[in-house]
């Protein structure tokens, strides 16, 4: 399938899962998957800014959290998780929405390819 005929949603699984297999075996991929688990539940139970902004801080401490966060990033057209926190603060209400749907669904691939890929066996 041509790339102009692509998904959001395609995109987003391609994208997250490469991020997936280059965590694979890694000494983080633990944590990881526990970040690719938690991320949905935490937007939707705190929003969007609180999550990512959460994730930043964390991530000064501990690598799984600014890697997936990176990650997401990444996947959402970003540079890094400053840049899109700052992307998600600025934005006006209607496309704050919209981002934090769009953010839910490649969360969401990344938990599904977490759960297939990083589970111990």
């Amino acid at each position: 399938m041509s790339q102009a005929n692509r998904t959001r949603t395609q995109h987003y699984a391609e994208k997250s899962l490469k991020k997936i297999e280059a965590i694979k075996g890694k000494e983080t991929a633990k944590d990881y998957k526990s970040r690719c688990d938690n991320f949905p539940v935490m937007v939707m139970q705190a929003g969007i800014a609180q999550a990512v902004g959460f994730m930043l801080a964390k991530g000064k401490e501990n690598k799984a959290y600014s890697q997936y966060l990176n990650d997401l990033a990444s996947v959402m057209g970003e540079a890094d998780g400053t840049a899109f926190h700052a992307k998600i603060i600025a934005v006006q209400i209607p496309d704050y929405r919209k981002l934090t749907r769009e953010t839910l669904n490649a969360a969401g691939w990344f938990k599904r390819f977490g759960q297939a890929y990083l589970s111990e066996k």
